[in-house]
């Protein structure tokens, strides 16, 4: 594989379900991987969490299906979805890892080992981690946006009396999308197939529905780069940070310990994109192989 000068627009080739997502990973065997993390995680003296991004910085497959389930790891070909990679190795059987432990990382907003953003990006690969940064932008940016138009709107709302409902949710999807939600999950089933249920939002999110709706979340965030303004984009985008960060606060203000003192998210040094980020490979692609 060859890497001669930057990588031009025409050169992407999306990762497709199933496929390696760099070559190089490819002819890794993820049963092997597991088998290694095992070892690892049983090591008394050793950090289960390092070896568990050890093990995700090598997996080889942007989609799987384990036991009826799909497993979509690369959303769009773009958005690398760490967390669902995660679940997928620690619901392996054998592993020394109690569901407690489990739990608590997934659930867990921190990232794993105390990790900085930045350092977690450059252990999981170049790759995986412009993904990461995409998911980023086009999943957890986006229900902010979502979140942040839904409260606008439900303000609105009680400044007129009108009491609390479901309206402001569904008004939000208009206001940023152009379309009612039901509307936007047809047009979505229709292009790619995948379907997310129509009531799939808060609690239902963490009931076997979750991958879906990120999907859903991406292609929304998608979707709007390529009507909306430069203008709006940027608005948007900053009302979403700035949302996530009072978040972030309120739950820094919950333990004394963490310090709150300097912003996650430097909003004077926001970068707003002309176009939705994206991360791309030239990728050879290879028969992956893994035991039943």
């Amino acid at each position: 594989m060859t890497t001669s000068g930057p990588i031009q627009p025409e050169d992407i080739q999306p990762v497709e379900a199933g496929d390696a997502i760099t070559a190089e990973a490819a002819a890794t065997d993820p049963e092997e991987l597991l088998q290694q993390f095992r070892i690892a995680a049983s090591n008394p003296d050793g950090n289960w969490h390092m070896a568990l991004i050890e093990t995700i910085a090598l997996w080889p497959l942007a989609s799987e299906e384990i036991d009826g389930r799909n497993f979509v790891y690369l959303l769009a070909g773009e958005a690398f979805d760490w967390r669902t990679l995660a679940e997928r190795i620690l619901c392996a059987p054998d592993l020394p890892v109690s569901e407690e432990e489990r739990e608590e990382l997934l659930l867990d907003s921190a990232l794993p080992a105390g990790l900085k953003e930045e350092e977690f990006r450059r252990l999981i690969g170049f790759a995986k981690g412009a993904g990461f940064l995409n998911y980023f932008y086009g999943v957890t940016v986006e229900q902010a946006i979502q979140l942040a138009v839904e409260e606008q709107v439900r303000k609105r709302r009680y400044a007129r009396g009108f009491a609390p409902d479901d309206f402001a949710a569904d008004v939000s999807y208009e206001v940023l999308y152009g379309a009612t939600r039901d509307d936007l999950i047809t047009e979505f089933t229709g292009e790619t197939g995948t379907r997310v249920s129509r009531q799939s939002r808060g609690p239902e999110r963490a009931a076997g529905n979750l991958g879906n709706v990120d999907q859903f979340t991406y292609w929304l965030f998608q979707r709007r780069f390529k009507n909306a303004d430069p203008a709006r984009i940027a608005s948007d985008t900053r009302k979403g940070l700035e949302l996530l960060e009072r978040m972030r606060l309120a739950e820094a203000r919950k333990n004394s310990d963490e310090d709150d003192s300097t912003p996650y998210i430097d909003l004077d040094t926001l970068h707003t994109y002309k176009a939705p980020p994206r991360y791309a490979r030239r990728i050879r692609r290879r028969v992956v192989r893994t035991r039943g």
